[in-house]
């Protein structure tokens, strides 16, 4: 197994690789030409890939570009919860269970995404057992990344958390705004300078 490039090095995710997703889709004519049908969709950046409250019944693999998932209260603050770049696969609920997503996703960098319905999803593990595994290592690691998340706000301060991400992404987060860093670690901008100054890290960094 290799490590997942999205959040968690510590789930393994073999549909996160690009090159084992492309071995397995070339061993099969039929299932490339399936794949290859699959649609895809262009996000400018600012634009919205779902929205809160929408009916969330799709898993999408992001085949470039860079995209955050944000609750928004009932005051109109944004609330980051977790950044998604190449190679990752995003939902708004947890497949197959269809329901409203929580949080809108929001490309972040001109994005392209491919879409899989939950219905064709359930379709391609049915008619192509040797995609079986693969698609269902997909969905495990959505889960197993969405618990690490939880884990982490309850048993770590806004520094270790920090510590972290830059660990476990250092290429996103040399590509965020520092104002979506400190919204997701839960802190202020003003809070994070501070974690970043006793951290030795200077703030010549872009906030928009």
């Amino acid at each position: 197994m290799v490590h997942c490039p999205d959040p968690q090095p510590l789930v393994s995710c073999l549909a996160c690789t690009p090159t084992e997703l492309a071995r397995l889709t070339s061993s099969d004519p039929a299932l490339l030409r399936r794949w290859q049908a699959l649609p895809r969709r262009i996000l400018a950046a600012g634009a919205s890939l779902l929205r809160t409250g929408d009916l969330a019944d799709t898993v999408w693999l992001i085949e470039a570009g860079l995209v955050r998932f944000y609750f928004l209260s009932q005051n109109g603050i944004e609330r980051n919860k977790s950044f998604h770049a190449e190679g990752a696969w995003i939902a708004g609920s947890m497949p197959p269970l269809v329901s409203a997503s929580p949080y809108t996703i929001e490309a972040l960098e001109p994005s392209r995404v491919v879409a899989l319905s939950y219905v064709e999803l359930r379709a391609l593990q049915r008619e192509f057992p040797l995609a079986e595994p693969l698609l269902a290592d997909a969905l495990a690691c959505v889960f197993a990344r969405q618990s690490a998340r939880e884990a982490q706000l309850l048993t770590q301060d806004a520094a270790q958390r920090y510590r972290q991400f830059l660990a476990e992404q250092p290429t996103v987060a040399a590509r965020l705004p520092l104002h979506h860093v400190a919204s997701y670690l839960g802190i202020t901008n003003v809070a994070l300078s501070r974690i970043r100054q006793r951290l030795g890290m200077g703030d010549a960094r872009r906030r928009a």
